[in-house]
């Protein structure tokens, strides 16, 4: 697994603020509805990005969540970095083996690597802001965007 269900559960709120971006605090009560993520779990998630930067709240009536800059600011890594802690897909290997590398490669070795690559340059380039869009599309909100 590339990263922990919490991470990408933390990924779908963000994306779902981002969505939200200039309505004012979002309930947490809504991105658990809308994204199907069991609400204390998603409280945890919350707080811990609240306190990594990530996110910030305003407690009281009209309270909720907002993204702690603009989406086209925050990246997919970030996000992942705040929950799982650095990822490291240079020293991971596809089929699980303790010793993989560029000396002693598994049998998927090569295509891992391109595919890591690639990956690993998509998650640290895409923002928030280009994954709402994406969301919005799917979900029929834009046209001609």
């Amino acid at each position: 697994m590339l990263f922990s269900p919490t991470a990408k559960h933390a990924i779908r709120a963000l994306i779902h603020l981002a969505t939200k971006e200039g309505e004012g605090p979002i309930l947490g009560k809504e991105i658990a509805e809308t994204e199907q993520i069991p609400k204390p779990f998603l409280a945890k998630i919350l707080h811990d990005l609240r306190v990594k930067g990530l996110i910030r709240t305003t407690k009281g009536p009209g309270g909720g969540y907002q993204l702690a800059r603009p989406s086209e600011q925050i990246r997919l890594i970030e996000i992942i970095n705040a929950i799982d802690g650095e990822l490291d897909l240079e020293s991971m290997c596809i089929l699980g083996l303790d010793s993989c590398d560029d000396h002693q490669q598994c049998a998927l070795h090569e295509p891992w690597s391109t595919f890591r690559d690639l990956f690993s340059s998509t998650i640290t380039d895409l923002t928030l802001a280009e994954a709402a869009v994406v969301l919005i599309r799917k979900r029929g909100g834009l046209t001609g965007v």
